[in-house]
């Protein structure tokens, strides 16, 4: 249980410094505010895992097999997810056009698989856990969605439900083959998710 406990301050000491400057951007401009937190997690997630012995240490790179399970599993499961969960708000703190792409498809998948699955789950899986790593990890990325989400209770339980799903699916393809393909189900989940917010954007104009 120890284990456990020293995953969850190898988490802490990344997520809320992050966390903390993304609250003094918004103030200022809150569509910088989620780039700001995904650059401070990219960055303090790479320190921990270099200090804590490097990418070999926590199983990052397997090889490259499970991308096109990871990409059909993550759009197919995030779609079903998203129509559900229906006239969603946008978040504000969500920036537009081409940042917003590269924000959801490619920064933030890699900066928080890398801290709650590779961090996290990688330190996890070294002691011999593996389904209640995959909880852990799974739990540690979905709690936060609660305040990411717009909307009440409902809505935002949702999110984290949701959230929680599809951070168990990346926790065991990341156990199966590192830190790629659980990239991209991430990428491909919010990949989905875009569409669907287009797509109804494109209803509302009609």
């Amino acid at each position: 249980m120890i284990e456990f406990l020293f995953a969850l301050l190898l988490w802490l000491p990344v997520f809320m410094p992050s966390s903390m400057m993304a609250s003094l951007t918004a103030r200022r401009s809150p569509q910088r505010a989620g780039p700001v937190m995904q650059v401070s997690m990219l960055l303090l997630s790479t320190v921990g895992v270099w200090l804590m012995g490097g990418p070999g240490r926590f199983g990052l790179f397997r090889g490259w097999n499970y991308l096109s399970q990871a990409f059909l599993l993550g759009f197919g499961v995030s779609l079903v997810l998203n129509l559900l969960q229906k006239d969603a708000d946008v978040p504000e703190f969500l920036p537009k056009g081409i940042e917003r792409f590269l924000l959801l498809l490619f920064l933030a998948p890699l900066s928080e698989e890398l801290l709650n699955r590779g961090l996290v789950e990688g330190y996890l899986l070294g002691y011999g856990y593996l389904r209640s790593a995959v909880a852990f990890s799974a739990l540690l990325f979905a709690l936060p969605h609660w305040m990411a989400f717009e909307g009440g209770r409902g809505e935002k339980a949702f999110g984290v439900i949701g959230a929680f799903i599809l951070g168990s699916l990346a926790g065991y393809l990341f156990a199966l083959g590192g830190i790629v393909p659980a990239v991209v189900l991430h990428s491909s989940a919010n990949l989905a998710g875009l569409a669907v917010l287009r797509v109804e954007k494109r209803g509302e104009n009609r």
